[in-house]
């Protein structure tokens, strides 16, 4: 019924699930039932974008038509259809998802899609589920990761398009019904850790745990069984926070606080000392780390 309504008011400047040369001069959109609707952009008033973005699910600009694996792909990720996805036989035994997200729009997206494929081994799709947020569908044969520099990922793309990322880096799913359950719950690990944890820009899921933790305490019963996060002011929160990013190496988080050593290891036995919490040992330092994310949660 929509789509006759559409074709009626729209006449000639709608195309419904079709190839054109010039999809530039298109605005696009799906509708729920997974139909790709291209309105000429000259026929189409901002009024009238904005009326049909209630009804219908917009689709980025892009450089490039999606072929039907990508269409599929973004009917399963934005709709939880798989309904196109199972006419595919080829699938993958296994699939990571890395969810991003951008500041700053992608100018070139086609530019982006060949910078990101070149730096992952295997194939790669991306699905942009809108125009700052979208997910990377990497192929896998086998259930095991091998090692990436997602941050020095993050630093050529920053620089080369001029964007400040946020990657969430999945873990590796078997193809199966679950598949789907396991893209949403990382994608709301993706949400929660934006929110609690801006200025970090690479997520893994050991970052995610202790946030699930918390945002599911009873955060009053916590605060309690740690008294000492009163005395985590300003002035120690950089400090402890980076002596934890370090691995608890001191000569390594003194270099990145341009600290001297000494003094970074008299700052660390003071903490140990005002707190009662011996961050230089493993069940200490994880107290307080759990601690600094409660304080900034609850600041939140």
């Amino acid at each position: 019924m929509l789509l006759e309504q559409l074709q009626s008011y729209y006449k000639d400047a709608i195309v419904i699930n079709e190839q054109v040369d010039d999809i530039a001069a298109y605005e696009w959109f799906y509708t729920k039932d997974g139909d790709k609707i291209g309105i000429c952009k000259q026929r189409l008033s901002e009024q009238e974008k904005q009326l049909l973005s209630i009804f219908l699910t917009p689709i980025p600009d892009t450089d490039r038509m999606m072929s039907d694996e990508e269409m599929a792909w973004h009917r399963w990720i934005v709709h939880g259809d798989s309904t196109m996805l199972q006419h595919f036989s080829s699938h993958s035994p296994y699939y990571r998802f890395i969810h991003f997200w951008t500041k700053q729009s992608i100018a070139n997206k086609n530019d982006f899609y060949d910078t990101i494929s070149g730096l992952f081994p295997e194939h790669i799709m991306i699905v942009w589920e809108h125009d700052h947020r979208g997910v990377i569908i990497e192929k896998k044969r086998k259930p095991t990761p091998e090692p990436l520099p997602f941050a020095e990922i993050i630093d050529t793309l920053s620089t080369d398009f001029y964007v400040t990322l946020h990657l969430f880096i999945g873990q590796i799913h078997p193809y199966s019904s679950q598949l789907y359950e396991s893209f949403c719950h990382e994608r709301r690990c993706f949400q929660l850790a934006q929110t609690y944890m801006p200025k970090q820009t690479v997520y893994q899921m050991e970052d995610i745990i202790p946030l699930l933790l918390i945002h599911h305490a009873e955060l009053e019963a916590v605060k309690k069984s740690l008294p000492f996060l009163e005395t985590l002011d300003d002035e120690w929160l950089p400090i402890i926070k980076t002596f934890f990013q370090c691995d608890l190496n001191v000569s390594l988080a003194a270099k990145k606080l341009y600290m001297h050593r000494n003094s970074l290891q008299y700052r660390i036995d003071k903490f140990i000392e005002k707190t009662g919490m011996n961050i230089k040992h493993f069940q200490g330092a994880v107290a307080v780390y759990l601690a600094m994310l409660i304080q900034e949660y609850t600041n939140h």
